[in-house]
This record gives structure tokens, C-alpha cells and sequence, in this order.
């Protein structure tokens, strides 16, 4: 199952990770897409109260599938034209530092530009 954890969206913003104990075990996830969720864990995980106010503020999002290179907007001004939600998906993915760095210059949304920093510094020290 796909997962995407959004810290950022969270009041007030987080950096780090999330994690909730259920009956089927403890269900951590990462900032950004987590993969390798058994579905047993997020069926229980998504019952929790903190779970389902993380997914109505956009933070927590089932993923039907990773979305693809295809799928990243190639004009710079086109990812500010995005919802906050899509833009995100769309950075989770980039590994294009330009890129990246095109889309910060014209975003004038703070947590896009967050989003936008953090993973260029991914990049820069090999963890993306």
C-alpha cells in the first residue's frame, strides 16, 4: 500500500516522522511516499482518531499508485498553478536540482518552498 505523510501540512508544521500503535502492530511512516505499508496495519492505522485528522488536513493520503515522470509539469510556472497537494506529490518525486530550483524561484507559497529546499538538500547529500 501506498502512503504518502505530508509533515509539513501539519498545525503546527513537523519534520519528522509519525507513527501509531494498533492491534496489528506499530505502523511508522517517513515523510514522503512509504511503500511497504501492510494493508492489515493501515486498515487498523486508518481507525485511529489522530489518523483520520491527518488525512481530512491533506498530511496522511492513500496513494492508488507513485506518480510518474510523465506527470511532472516541464513549464517552471505550471507547478504554481497546482494545488498544494499535487505540487508536493510532484516535488516527492523530482530529482532534477535545476528543476527544483526554477520552481522556488516563481513559488510564492511558503510551504511549497519548504517542500522545494528540503529536497533539494536530499538530493545534494544522497538520501532521494
Amino acid at each position: 500500500m501506498l502512503i504518502a505523510y505530508r509533515p509539513e501540512l501539519e498545525n503546527p508544521p513537523r519534520e519528522g516522522g509519525f507513527g501509531v500503535i494498533t492491534n496489528a502492530g506499530i505502523l511508522q511512516l517517513t515523510p514522503g511516499v512509504n511503500a511497504d505499508v501492510p494493508e492489515s496495519k493501515w486498515a487498523e492505522a486508518r481507525q485511529n482518531r489522530m489518523v483520520k485528522r491527518l488525512m481530512a488536513i491533506g498530511a496522511i493520503e492513500e496513494m492508488k499508485d507513485m506518480p510518474t515522470v510523465q506527470e511532472i509539469p516541464q513549464s517552471v510556472e505550471t507547478l504554481s498553478q497546482l494545488a498544494q497537494r499535487d505540487a508536493l506529490s510532484m516535488i516527492e518525486i523530482m530529482h532534477d536540482v535545476e528543476q527544483l530550483s526554477d520552481w522556488k524561484k516563481i513559488e510564492g507559497r511558503v510551504r511549497i518552498r519548504n517542500a522545494i529546499a528540503r529536497r533539494i538538500e536530499a538530493i545534494r547529500i544522497g538520501k532521494a
